[in-house]
């Protein structure tokens, strides 16, 4: 077995921690002082400061347009497409020209049109089909929720419609922005646990039957999901979460009632794919040891549960049931993941099988038994803007100071993830944050540690996508370049005078931040150009919202290879 760095030793299931000082949430510190000075340290503002100035963030409406003067001077694929760029030219491995600058782009798609071929009419491919071969259906299916209305009423949208009258630089964005302006679709998985019992399998047969009987109208499969146990609410029925009730009080009962017999799992599409991705690659399977990191809510706990203690059969006889520990930080969270496993519906003999820890994930103990895990789930607290269609708080407090103070606690957790995973294993890395700085920037701030690491005898590798998993599905590339801004509440902004919204300040260096006195600063926000793309930070998956019509969603799966 290789050998892993000094870490604390034992495993043990931990009693209840005491809220103390030192259990304090990192996310919520760093949303609380995100709209303070940017450019300085603000330890000194006593409470009332603090909150007048959190409660002028919320009020004034400086989050939206922070929002989207960040997003939209990132290059193209951070969350931005060109304009000019259609569904048909998706694939299901990656749209290129992450990373890329717009007028690179340009420059690229003139070259393109010359070199394309005359349309059907003349010979050439039948749009409804891809190169490779694979129904364009879904993307036929995206362009008809793109066509959805959109919410006007919504402040994102007026801000950007104000930004864009005059100013044409973030017409990229508009998909994006709309889709941000409608409620999320509801989506729902049904569990793929092999239980013996054939009346519990008999169930999601027909809670299946019904759908498609009466409620098909409302919510079906995904067309790129060949298992069909993905449905997501149809692009006409507006059916989210929050007006299921409403719209149909019966279908409501019909998944209240699955979810609580074990039958299906209400989950997001972003939530899903850590634990798809872990499965196609073949590193969680039955019989695997899994780390979930930092598990609360328990959605993913749960998912892997029903792939590691499913039946493996050979010859008719059962592999040994696998192994979630299920770790979380905070005494409260892990309550509620407790409570989540119980009312999930799913079996005793499946349950027993996690164990629970109440560790700093960061600091996570080493096995006492000495053997590292198979899979490791390390989706990590982020600032969370890809959540922003189903929390309304997100976007009124938004700042890029969030990711800059959530950056450093990111990549200890992701290091020490890579320490405890075994040679051949693989970690998947994840963030519901649309922001390079949580995402990239820390994937390739953790492989350069190992590589820098003269005395380090590990040695990683990056993914690529799944070859047949969900085909179909449209994810973007990683991008290999990005930019790094802070934002300080009390600077006017040089551009408009009569702006009071602050100053969002783009810095292009390390040494260029500490000069205008930054605050939380790392030298691992920046890109590093040359090694990125050696590290294949294209093989990262970037999920965004008006793709799919989707929640924002960010994962890497990282192979320990020595």
């Amino acid at each position: 077995m290789s050998s892993v760095k000094s870490r604390p030793t034992s495993l043990q299931i931990m009693p209840k921690r005491s809220r103390n000082s030192e259990d304090i949430n990192p996310l919520s510190s760093a949303r609380s002082n995100s709209s303070g000075g940017g450019g300085g340290s603000n330890t000194n503002s006593n409470s009332y400061d603090q909150h007048t100035s959190n409660l002028w963030h919320r009020k004034s409406g400086a989050g939206y347009k922070l929002f989207i003067d960040y997003y939209s001077a990132q290059p193209l694929g951070v969350v931005g497409v060109d304009t000019d760029t259609t569904n048909n030219e998706s694939t299901t491995s990656s749209i290129s020209g992450g990373g890329m600058s717009r007028a690179a782009l340009k420059r690229r798609r003139q070259k393109q049109k010359k070199k394309k071929k005359p349309s059907s009419d003349d010979g050439g491919q039948d749009d409804s089909k891809r190169e490779d071969g694979v129904s364009n259906n879904t993307s036929t299916t995206t362009q008809k929720r793109h066509q959805q209305q959109v919410d006007a009423s919504h402040p994102l949208v007026q801000v950007f419609n104000s930004t864009t009258k005059d100013n044409n630089q973030h017409l990229h964005m508009t998909k994006f922005i709309h889709a941000l302006s409608r409620p999320l679709p509801l989506t729902l998985r049904f569990r793929q646990h092999n239980i013996e019992d054939d009346e519990q399998k008999e169930q999601s047969v027909e809670l299946k039957k019904e759908l498609a009987a009466n409620y098909s109208n409302l919510i079906s499969p995904v067309l790129y999901d060949p298992s069909n146990s993905i449905y997501q609410s149809t692009s006409n029925s507006n059916l989210s979460k929050s007006n299921l009730k409403k719209i149909s009080p019966k279908l409501k009962e019909l998944i209240v009632e699955g979810s609580m017999n074990g039958t299906l799992a209400r989950q997001e599409l972003g939530s899903m794919l850590p634990v798809l991705c872990l499965s196609a690659c073949g590193a969680m399977k039955a019989g695997s040891k899994v780390l979930d990191l930092c598990a609360s809510p328990g959605s993913k706990t749960l998912q892997a549960l029903e792939i590691v203690c499913g039946n493996n059969t050979n010859n008719g006889s059962s592999t040994k049931k696998g192994r979630i520990i299920a770790n979380d930080v905070h005494s409260k969270r892990l309550d509620s993941l407790r409570d989540a496993v119980l009312r999930s519906g799913m079996p005793t003999s499946y349950t027993s099988r996690i164990t629970y820890t109440n560790f700093d994930a960061s600091i996570f103990p080493s096995p006492k038994s000495e053997k590292l895990f198979d899979a490791i789930v390390c989706d990590v607290p982020c600032g969370g803007d890809g959540t922003i269609r189903k929390d309304k708080f997100i976007l009124p407090m938004w700042s890029p100071n969030i990711s800059n103070s959530i950056h450093g606690l990111q990549l200890k957790i992701l290091l020490r993830a890579l320490d405890l995973v075994k040679v051949g294993g693989v970690v998947c890395y994840s963030t519901c944050s649309l922001n390079p700085v949580e995402d990239e920037a820390v994937v390739s701030a953790a492989l350069r540690n190992r590589e820098d690491d003269d005395d380090s005898k590990t040695a990683f590798e990056l993914l690529e996508w799944p070859q047949d998993l969900l085909p179909g599905f449209i994810r973007r590339p990683g991008v290999t370049d990005w930019k790094v801004a802070y934002y300080d509440q009390d600077k006017k902004s040089i551009d408009d005078e009569d702006d009071d919204f602050g100053s969002l300040s783009f810095v292009d260096t390390y040494e260029h931040a500490v000069s205008v006195g930054m605050s939380d600063i790392k030298s691992t926000f920046w890109p590093n150009l040359t090694k990125n793309r050696h590290l294949r930070l294209d093989r990262c998956t970037r999920l965004l919202p008006q793709d799919q019509d989707t929640g924002g969603f960010f994962l890497v799966l990282i192979k320990r290879t020595r």
